[in-house]
């Protein structure tokens, strides 16, 4: 008799899903609120990404060979949205192709990347609660991370409430596992030159409170009269609870537009740190935008501080029917102190987009790494220290309004 296989979990749990959606697509009740301004919306995304890495988020050693592998996000969010109210539910499954399904090693597991829903008792005011995003500024300090396959999404209570002076937002945030308790409020006003914005991040842990930390700092953004030039200035301090003096991060960048030759940006990022464990920390910035798309610090590994000089240069090509751009990013790491150099990195991006819903990038990034850089990370030095990630993604990404 031949064995009877049973579909997994992770199969089940799918099915159910698509069973639900479908239902949903299918009931008259729902195509009937249309009427009145109630809008339902169903946001789908597959998203494989293959990756060469070798010495990506840590240094190459002797003898260790280059990784090949692909991994997909797939993820199915609903979305439904009245005058006054908004619910948002969304799943997501994470897989390497080849292992098994699933995003744990208990395979078939699925994972709840939005689940809130929010009251807009008036056009100024919205009530978020549950799971969901949050992302202030250029997500420095509180970032999605979006670009990573599982994203970041946090537990707990958002209130935003709009006035003549701008937009306030207060968020209690938990992550029980690791006994953290994040308090953020935030503040940003817009003129027609300028943007000043104000972050307070309050973070406990009660599975170390001498880990606590409390980070604040602002953001100011202006440009110039023919609005081909802008800038930058951000300035954060903050004050952990284990004794150790205040640590400040600063950024200054020059932004410029100059045509059909594209856009470019000059900045540079300073993180305080020293020997002595006094060091800036990101907590849930993403890391990956600002400091190299190799993820060596703040991404693969803590770093204690950083000074990163860099060049973005971004421009369009193509027609309207094949829409692309590409993107090259030049980092020079310091130590904090500038005394030492890490690495000279380049990263370099071509991204085409078919359709509205369709992207298609292909990416590289290599890194040459110097003899500090390798004791920063306790590694044996390397007469070849050059390291290197290379990936192809392709993001399906539809909106289907019901």
């Amino acid at each position: 008799m031949k064995e009877r296989v049973n579909p997994s979990p992770g199969l089940r749990q799918y099915a159910a899903i698509v069973v639900g959606v479908l239902s949903l697509l299918a009931c008259p009740d729902v195509k009937a609120q249309d009427a009145d301004g109630t809008e339902d919306r169903v946001i789908l995304q597959v998203r494989p990404r293959t990756e060469w890495r070798d010495g990506y988020k840590r240094l190459r050693q002797p003898g260790e060979m280059g990784e090949l592998l692909t991994m997909q996000r797939t993820r199915l969010t609903w979305h439904h949205g009245t005058e006054k109210w908004e619910v948002r539910l969304g799943f997501q499954d994470v897989r390497t192709f080849g292992d098994m399904a699933g995003n744990t090693q208990t395979y078939g597991a699925l994972a709840a990347t939005e689940s809130w829903g929010a009251w807009k008792p008036n056009a100024k005011t919205r009530i978020t609660v549950g799971r969901q995003r949050i992302a202030f500024d250029n997500e420095r300090i509180v970032g999605a991370v979006n670009w990573s396959q599982y994203g970041r999404f946090l537990d707990g209570f958002r209130w935003d409430q709009t006035t003549a002076l701008g937009t306030t937002t207060a968020a209690l945030t938990w992550d029980a596992p690791a006994g953290l308790t994040r308090i953020m409020g935030y503040h940003v006003y817009t003129s027609d030159r300028h943007r000043l914005s104000f972050l307070y991040f309050d973070q406990k842990n009660s599975l170390d409170p001498a880990a606590s930390v409390v980070t604040s700092g602002a953001t100011w953004t202006g440009k110039a009269k023919n609005e081909a030039v802008s800038w930058v200035v951000e300035a954060y301090a903050q004050e952990q609870r284990n004794g150790q003096p205040t640590s400040f991060m600063g950024v200054a960048g020059l932004h410029g537009a100059f045509g059909n030759l594209g856009k470019a940006l000059v900045a540079l990022d300073w993180l305080e740190g020293n020997a002595r464990g006094r060091a800036f920390h990101p907590f849930l910035g993403t890391n990956h935008r600002h400091y190299g798309w190799m993820d060596h610090f703040y991404v693969g590994l803590p770093a204690n501080g950083i000074a990163d000089a860099r060049v973005h240069w971004t421009k369009p090509f193509g027609n309207a029917a094949w829409k692309a751009h590409w993107d090259v990013r030049y980092h020079r790491f310091y130590s904090p102190s500038f005394d030492d150099l890490y690495a000279n990195e380049v990263d370099a991006v071509v991204v085409f987009k078919p359709t509205d819903f369709v992207q298609a990038l292909f990416g590289w990034s290599v890194m040459r790494a110097t003899e500090a850089m390798f004791a920063s990370q306790n590694r044996s030095t390397l007469e070849n220290a050059w390291q290197q990630w290379g990936w192809i993604a392709v993001n399906f990404s539809p909106s289907i309004l019901l």
